[in-house]
């Protein structure tokens, strides 16, 4: 017997052991209920309280997804949101303790209730739902209505369409059948979250979002509150979550249901409105406590009639189906989901219209506010569930205080209670009684009143929407407030008794919420074609018989004139025609001139570093390339005469005056020739007397210098030409600046002169060279805005001498002398860290190329964006950014550069050579805008200026603290980092030379760590720079002579630290 109950235990703990072992892990979680709550007063019988005490202890399983706000993300360990808060209520109201256990999916939590591992199951929120078998189903815990959300802009877009719209639902609820019923021709999107869903809607991919309110209204507050708003709600449909038992445990099933059928609707409110702004419908899950003959009545009426005045805006609006929107809507909206009515729409334009409706019969309701409807014995009122003053309205720049007073027209809406009150207490007023409120507004705004009188909601609403800045208000002192409510007729007690315990039962909160949501909501149009027809016909009326009369005045004069009329016609059309066809030839020439300029720009640029290399110095290419630079630079001149002539005929032309060296401006111009010269063998001198600086705007000065010179050197084959500038006094504050242009050219007949400042024209002498005829004519014409004159002397064989002559203000100031043209740059000593920021690779290529003929390196980065990015990981001493970028521009990039605190160097780069394009970049922040094509004279002599501090051998303080200031562990520390750093540059430069790039970036890696340890910036940034070189470039010549220039920084770091160390002796 006893080895038969072994073999039995022996059995029974194979069959067992294997089943909890395949028992999925399930994570417990701590319950983070709300703690306020009271517990709820249960009535338990003995033995439901005997099964409590035995038990102890209940377990509680849940799955996955954690939904906002019945579940908050549970990756801390806590299990909190509005499932938490009711856990927590059932843990104090039975007075046990509660465990809640997390299942990885649902499949694995309902098998842990089937296998007596937990006791209930609490479900999310589901429609329909169907326990498995065997499974009890408990009264539902959380309740969810289907809303209707979408864009504030399309706030009135219908709540009911046979027109097709897209709507965003969450995986398969609402059912597509269901929501036909009001989009019939609904394309549906199913998405996996409601984040994703609602995110459609914000951003115009879907029209409408249908689903659950409680994870609408939830994600909707926290994240989408100034772009969407919930427009509907409807009564069936809803979802709900459960407890799911096991069938064994039947008393606990009658427990948990006793305890759901004890909490009220306030502690669901409660629940509910600590988890979600707006939207909280708990109030609905109670149904109203109506009377026997109320059921009966409301049974009997489905559908009632509402008397709407759509100009009653916000309080009722109409959409395109005639459904009543607005505060009134959203609250039979509410009332609709605690009734189950459905309304239909009567629409009036005014108060008499109102009068008439409710004396024909047939309506159930009308909203009321300011109108005396006490006089009218067959119509009764519900409790008035707004209240808002009435107020006095003037035109905001009215000298006056807002009051009444004797003599004013006061407009005011017919039948308003007020009117016999207000007459009798101020009988000197004019009352002008209208339609509604909007036209009594529209009076004030327009000043065909004085004043008007209407409620402070609507006036509020209409002056922020539609007479923003004109209107102002203050409340009517000494009379009662209006009160907004419900009317219908007396014969309907049953209806006024059930509105009345649905309005009670709405928390003021919401409805504050709904007079919130109307009043700040985008401008909604309103047709007010009704209210003006009338007077539109009489006025129509009477201008057609006053045109009828015209006609037949005009008939008899037509026949005298129409020839005439023809011509006319046909010549203007002629005109048109002509002005179109210059205006599009202008714009056309000014768009290619301008998407010309940057590829020439960057043709320009390469030719003129071919021209600096060596092999074409040297060999017989030097001609070709010689005549390409010349012609490139023959077509930019023409690209920039285009674009004057274009800014000249359009009359666009603007002077932007400012303190001027003319010796300067002389130099750099006749710089630009200085190498067609050299190649004429032509003497290029500039002459010139000036002592003071003038006021006036060198860019079209420039311009104009430019076409001068320029024409002198191209047609001047031996000889010289002279540049001379002289200045005499008008009086004691301006001058007349005299620039002559001399060349020993050919000369030109004088016949021929008087064509040169024609657009387009040439001498024959000028026909033999490449030229569109228009630098003179844009030359003359800018100087001609300036207030300046050119004159021209010539003969045939004697050179020619154009004379330009200016006037302008002086200041005495230092001012440079130049006599001749500075020589080709060469490479700079000065070695910086630069940065490039071009969307063309060409661009960065030709400006990459220039900085290296100038003996300086580049980085490159192909937006605004990766510039950043680069300028975060590195510091450099310039930024050449160009202006217009994809992403971030070169404007956007310098903003946030000095934002940021970055002081560095920025220079801009654009081929707009327009004025307010150079104060555009140095108002952002930068410190030079640079024009296309950027020669390499003019960046060597950018650069050269560019004056940056000497950056520190060794960072003595940092050393210091580094060796707690002990002179010998310093000079320790010195000479072992030297050590290594000669090591180190040994083995990096016979890597190199073997082409061991891993081995050279290894050794150079070394180098820079010692270098930033001891401070040594240069060394650091020198290493660091050779290190990004090796992802590029490896080039063992290149590599090789950069360490030779390594070596030479540790010399120096040597000699630092044998200063530093005598110092301290």
């Amino acid at each position: 017997m006893k080895s038969l109950l072994v073999m039995l235990f022996i059995v029974l703990a194979a069959l067992v052991t294997p089943a909890h072992a395949q028992m999925p892990a399930a994570e417990k979680l701590d319950l983070s209920g709300f703690n306020p709550l009271q517990p709820v007063q249960l009535y338990l019988t003995d033995e439901q309280n005997r099964w409590l005490r035995q038990k102890k202890t209940l377990r509680v399983a849940i799955f996955p997804p954690d939904i906002p706000p019945l579940v908050l993300n549970t990756v801390s360990g806590r299990y909190r949101g509005m499932n938490a808060d009711y856990l927590a209520l059932m843990q104090r109201s039975l007075n046990i303790s509660l465990e809640v256990w997390r299942y990885q999916n649902e499949a694995q939590a309902i098998d842990a209730l089937k296998q007596n591992h937990v006791d209930l199951l609490l479900t999310g929120l589901q429609y329909q739902p169907e326990p498995p078998a065997g499974i009890a189903l408990s009264a539902p815990v959380i309740s969810s209505w289907p809303a209707l959300v979408t864009t504030l802009a399309n706030v009135m877009e219908p709540l009911r369409s046979e027109k097709f719209v897209t709507v965003a639902t969450v995986d398969d609820y609402p059912p597509e059948a269901w929501i036909a019923q009001s989009f019939p021709n609904a394309q549906i999107h199913r998405y996996a979250s409601y984040h994703a869903a609602l995110s459609s809607v914000a951003e115009g991919k879907n029209n409408y979002f249908i689903g659950d309110s409680l994870p609408g209204s939830a994600i909707i507050s926290q994240e989408f509150a100034l772009a969407l708003t919930t427009v509907k709600y409807w009564g069936d449909e809803q979802k709900r979550s459960h407890f799911l038992i096991a069938p064994s445990q039947e008393p606990l099933r009658q427990i948990v249901n006793s305890f759901l059928g004890a909490i009220d609707e306030h502690l669901h409110n409660q629940i509910t409105q600590s988890w979600i702004e707006k939207g909280n419908l708990t109030f609905a899950l109670d149904k109203l406590e109506l009377s026997h003959r109320e059921r009966l009545w409301l049974n009997q009426h489905k559908t009632l009639r509402i008397i709407v005045n759509p100009y009653f805006a916000p309080y009722t609006l109409l959409d395109s189906n005639l459904e009543t929107r607005g505060i009134i809507g959203d609250i039979l909206n509410l009332i609709s989901l605690q009734t189950g009515l459905k309304f239909e729409t009567i629409v009036v334009k005014s108060n008499d219209e109102m009068l008439e409706a409710m004396g024909k019969g047939g309506w159930h309701l009308m909203q009321t506010a300011t109108w005396d409807l006490n006089r009218i014995d067959n119509v009764s009122y519900t409790h008035p569930f707004i209240t808002t003053p009435n107020v006095i309205v003037m035109k905001s720049d009215t000298p006056q205080t807002i009051a009444l007073r004797p003599g004013m027209t006061v407009a005011i809406a017919s039948l308003h209670n007020l009117i016999p009150v207000l007459s009798s207490k101020y009988p000197g007023i004019t009352w002008r009684q209208v339609d509604n409120a909007s036209v009594a507004l529209n009076l004030v705004a327009n000043g065909e009143v004085d004043a008007a009188l209407s409620n402070q909601l609507t006036v509020r609403y209409f002056s922020e929407h539609y007479y923003p800045d004109q209107l102002a208000f203050t409340p009517l002192p000494d009379e009662p407030p209006s009160a907004i409510g419900f009317a219908m007729p007396r014969s309907e007690p049953e209806l006024r008794q059930i509105l009345d315990k649905a309005l009670d039962n709405i928390p003021q909160k919401e409805i504050l919420q709904i007079v919130g949501k109307w009043v700040r909501l985008p401008d909604v149009t309103i047709d007010t074609w009704e209210l003006y027809n009338r007077p539109f016909y009489l006025v129509a009326l009477l201008a057609g018989l006053l045109v009828l009369s015209s006609l037949i005045w005009g008939l008899y004069l037509l026949s005298e004139i129409r020839k005439r009329k023809r011509a006319q016609h046909q010549l203007e059309q002629e005109k048109d025609n002509a002005l179109r066809a210059n205006k599009e030839k202008r714009v056309f020439l000014a768009r290619m001139s301008h998407e010309i300029r940057t590829p020439v720009s960057a043709i320009m640029g390469f030719l003129e570093l071919l021209h600096r290399s060596r092999e074409i110095r040297a060999g017989h290419d030097k001609t070709a390339v010689d005549r390409a630079w010349q012609a490139s630079q023959s077509l930019m001149m023409l690209i920039g005469n285009v674009l004057d002539l274009e800014k000249i005929e359009s009359g666009k032309v603007e002077l932007t005056p400012r303190w001027v060296d003319i010796n300067a401006l002389l130099a750099e111009v006749t710089q630009l020739f200085s190498g067609l010269a050299a190649q004429k063998s032509l003497s290029l001198r500039v002459n010139s007397t000036l002592a003071q600086r003038l006021w006036l705007d060198p860019q079209p000065l420039r311009q104009v210098l430019t076409n001068l010179i320029g024409n002198a050197v191209k047609f001047t084959h031996r000889g010289s030409v002279t540049v001379t500038a002289q200045t005499q006094r008008v009086d004691d504050k301006q001058v007349e600046l005299i620039i002559e242009v001399s060349d020993t050219g050919p000369g030109i007949p004088v016949d021929q002169q008087s064509r040169l400042f024609t657009p387009f024209s040439q001498t024959e002498t000028g026909r033999a060279q490449s030229g569109s005829g228009l630098g003179l004519a844009i030359s003359k014409e800018l100087l001609s805005q300036m207030g300046g004159t050119l004159e021209l002397q010539s003969e045939p064989g004697q050179g020619t001498t154009f004379t330009l002559v200016l006037a302008a203000a002086s200041q005495r100031g230092r001012v440079q002398r130049t006599t001749e043209a500075p020589a080709q740059p060469d490479a700079l000593a000065q070695r910086l860290a630069i940065l490039i920021a071009d969307d063309h690779p060409t661009n960065r290529l030709l400006l990459k190329e220039q900085l290296h003929a100038l003996g300086q390196r580049a980085d490159e980065a192909s937006d605004g964006t990766q510039a950043l990015a680069a300028l975060q990981q590195r510091h450099y001493d310039l930024l050449i950014t160009d202006i217009n970028m994809p992403e971030m521009d070169g404007i956007a990039l310098t903003r946030a550069l000095r934002a940021a605190g970055q002081q560095l160097v920025i220079w801009g780069l654009t081929a707009s050579a327009q004025e307010q394009e150079q104060q555009r970049c140095l108002a952002a922040g930068m410190n030079a805008c640079l024009f296309k094509p950027l020669s390499l004279s003019q960046l060597h002599a950018m650069l050269a200026a560019l004056a940056l501090p000497d950056k520190a051998v060794l960072d003595v303080e940092k050393l210091s603290r580094l060796t707690m200031n002990n002179r010998a562990l310093m000079q320790n520390a010195l000479e072992d980092a030297q050590r290594e750093n000669r090591r180190d540059l040994s083995s990096a430069q016979m890597a190199a030379e073997r082409g061991d790039w891993v081995a050279v970036r290894h050794h150079l890696h070394r180098l820079n760590g010692t270098a930033q340890l001891l401070g040594a910036v240069r060394l650091h940034d020198l290493a660091a720079q050779l290190e990004q070189d090796l992802v590029d470039n490896k080039n063992s010549q290149g590599m090789l002579a950069n360490l030779r220039r390594m070596e030479e920084l540790l010399d120096e770091l040597d000699n630092e630290a044998q200063r530093i160390v005598s110092d301290g002796n």
